[in-house]
């Protein structure tokens, strides 16, 4: 009997032995999953890892390349995460291939993504840093969340109040059943598009008047683009300005000479402005009208005197 019971204990012991040897090996195959197969190491410092652990899935292309080997901080801005990589993948991913935190599923556990680059690299290496992208936070996605619902409650709210506005409205209702408004809304659209038929015919004139302009046709065409006109106006500014030139030598010249008529000089001006001058002329000519009359009685003297009677009497034959 007591070694049916010994028995009985051993087995026992040996069995919960097995057990556990049978849990802590199937935790360690679940955390090394690449136990038995060639693998190298990459480096990838994060912001912030939100949640994740070693064992946990390396993502290459939507296929499991690896997984997380360790976690660990290297300061309060970067954590440092060691990938273990699958060897037979090596020749796919790229040094400069940029690696992100994501989630299996919608709330499965956390995974690294590695997503190829645009740009062509070469393959990577052991102990190779790759460039993370920060990921976006749970906590700061929920608050954005938390926000927008605030402000879309606000907006419907604000929606609602406007609807009980126009629902009580009776000027509003009256407005949108009145046909008279509506009547008048087409006629004001028919006026609309009848202008701008006109404006698109006064356009479509326009256009063709400065076609035409450009063409050379008409006064103003032949004006804008004659080139020979162009010079012709050109010469003509300027024998006009030739001839203001001419006149305003001449007014010049008429101006000197006023002026000096004005003041008494040369003989118009003695004539014009000294009356001394005048008077003296006067007498002058009275002069001469009694000297032609006295030399007129003298001739008829002359006529009856001795000495040329016998003359004037053989003139007077000769006529």
């Amino acid at each position: 009997m007591l070694k049916d019971t010994n028995k009985t204990v051993k087995l026992g012991i040996f069995v919960l032995a097995g057990t556990l040897f049978l849990i802590v090996a199937m935790y360690l195959i679940g955390a090394k999953q690449s136990l038995f197969t060639d693998t190298f190491k990459v480096q990838v410092n994060f912001h912030n890892v939100d949640g994740l652990m070693p064992g946990n899935n390396v993502r290459f292309a939507g296929i499991d390349v690896g997984t997380v080997d360790e976690v660990k901080i290297i300061n309060d801005s970067s954590v440092n995460v060691t990938l273990r990589i699958e060897d037979k993948y090596k020749d796919y991913i790229k040094k400069n291939a940029l690696v992100s935190i994501g989630t299996d599923g919608l709330m499965g556990n956390k995974l690294v993504n590695i997503n190829s680059a645009l740009e062509p690299g070469a393959p990577i290496e052991e102990d190779d840093l790759l460039v993370s992208i920060r990921p976006i936070e749970t906590d700061a996605m929920l608050r954005t969340l938390n926000r927008t619902n605030e402000d879309v409650s606000t907006i419907a709210r604000n929606l609602r109040i406007i609807t009980e506005r126009v629902n009580n409205s009776n000027t509003l209702w009256s407005l949108l059943t009145d046909t008279t408004v509506a009547e008048n809304v087409k006629n004001a659209i028919v006026s609309i598009r009848i202008t701008g038929e006109r404006t698109a015919e006064v356009a479509g004139d326009l256009k063709y008047i400065t076609a035409s302009i450009k063409a050379g046709k008409g006064t103003i065409g032949a004006l804008l683009t004659d080139t020979g006109l162009s010079h012709q106006l050109r010469q003509t500014i300027v024998n006009v300005q030739l001839v203001s030139d001419s006149l305003a030598y001449i007014t010049g010249d008429l101006q000197y000479v006023t002026g000096k008529i004005k003041r008494g000089e040369g003989a118009v001006g003695t004539i014009l402005m000294d009356t001394a001058f005048v008077s003296n002329l006067n007498q002058t000519m009275i002069n001469l009208r009694k000297s032609s009359k006295s030399l007129e009685q003298n001739m008829e003297a002359l006529k009856s005197s001795f000495l040329l009677r016998r003359y004037f009497k053989k003139q007077n034959k000769t006529k």
